[in-house]
C-alpha cells in the first residue's frame, strides 16, 4: 500500500519524466533542424563560391549569407544550450525524487547520471550481465567538444567565418 507522500512523489515523477523526455526529443529535433539549415546555407555559399567568376552581386550575397549564418549559429548555441540546461534541471529534479527515502521505484535517472557524470558502473542483479559499465562515449561525454550545443555552432561559425573573409577580400580587390 502506498502512502499519500509516495503517491505524490509518483505523480511528480511521472510529470517530470514526461517533461524530460519531451525536452530530450525537442533538443534533438532542434539540433536536426539547425544542422539542416546550416548545411543548406553552407552548400549554397559553396556553390556560389565554386563559380569561376563571382560577380559583385554574388559576392555581396555570400557576405549576407555568412552574416545570417553566423547569427543562425549564435541562435543555435543559445537555443540548444537552453534546452540542454532545461533538460538538466528536469533530470536533477528526477534524481532528487529517486534519492528520497519514500521512493519505491527503480532509480533509472540516478543510474544514468552515474554513468554520464561520474562514469561509475550501474548494477542490477536481475540483468545479465549484472553490471553495466560506461563505455568510451560515456567517458568522453564531459569534454567540451562532445557537447553538440557548443561544437556544432563553432564548426559552422568557423566555416561561415572563412567564407566571410573570402567575400570581404573579393569585395576589396
Amino acid at each position: 500500500m502506498t502512502t499519500p507522500r509516495e503517491s505524490g512523489l509518483k505523480i511528480d515523477y511521472d510529470h517530470l519524466i514526461t517533461l524530460w523526455t519531451s525536452g530530450v526529443r525537442d533538443y534533438h529535433t532542434m539540433l536536426s533542424d539547425y544542422l539542416t539549415a546550416n548545411s543548406i546555407f553552407v552548400a549554397v555559399i559553396g556553390l556560389i563560391v565554386s563559380r569561376e567568376s563571382a560577380t559583385l552581386s554574388l559576392t555581396v550575397l555570400i557576405l549576407l549569407l555568412c552574416i545570417f549564418g553566423i547569427l543562425l549559429c549564435l541562435q543555435m548555441a543559445i537555443v540548444l544550450g537552453r534546452l540542454s540546461g532545461q533538460n538538466g534541471l528536469w533530470e536533477w529534479q528526477l534524481r532528487g525524487i529517486e534519492l528520497t527515502q519514500e521512493w519505491p521505484g527503480q532509480k533509472l535517472v540516478t543510474g544514468l547520471y552515474r554513468l554520464h557524470e561520474t562514469r561509475q558502473s550501474v548494477e542490477d542483479l536481475r540483468n545479465d550481465p549484472p553490471i553495466f559499465k560506461p563505455n568510451w562515449a560515456f567517458r568522453q561525454h564531459r569534454q567540451w567538444w562532445a557537447h553538440r550545443s557548443v561544437s556544432f555552432p563553432w564548426f559552422f561559425g568557423s566555416v561561415y567565418g572563412l567564407f566571410l573573409i573570402w567575400a570581404v577580400t573579393h569585395l576589396f580587390r
